[in-house]
């Protein structure tokens, strides 16, 4: 048996070298594909979330304005409903006045 030489420890050393490269590189590659993947599903949550943002806005711009006019229209409820209890208290005064005499 030859004794391997200094030369042949070295074309050993640099093919594990090689072979420890490769994979490095294989797991940057693998790495780059998914970090690629990954940004385009946060820009699309991104525009999503922008999309919602843009709707829960009209939807409360709605909502409020509807309640606006619920709310006056309430008002005029009270309103309206004041003025019928007034006219109601006053015939039933005029009943009880003609009844009296």
């Amino acid at each position: 048996m030859s004794e391997p030489t200094t030369y042949d420890f070295f074309m050993d050393e640099l093919l594990a070298l090689e072979k420890q490269i490769y994979l490095v590189v294989q797991k940057e590659e693998e790495i780059v594909e998914e970090k690629t993947a990954l940004l385009k599903e946060l820009q699309a949550l991104k525009d999503e979330n922008e999309i919602l943002r843009i709707k829960l806005g009209e939807a409360e711009k709605k909502a409020e304005m509807s309640g606006n006019l619920f709310g006056e229209s309430d008002t005029l409820n009270t309103e309206s409903k004041e003025v019928v209890k007034n006219k109601i208290d006053e015939l039933i005064n005029k009943i009880d006045n003609h009844l009296r005499s």
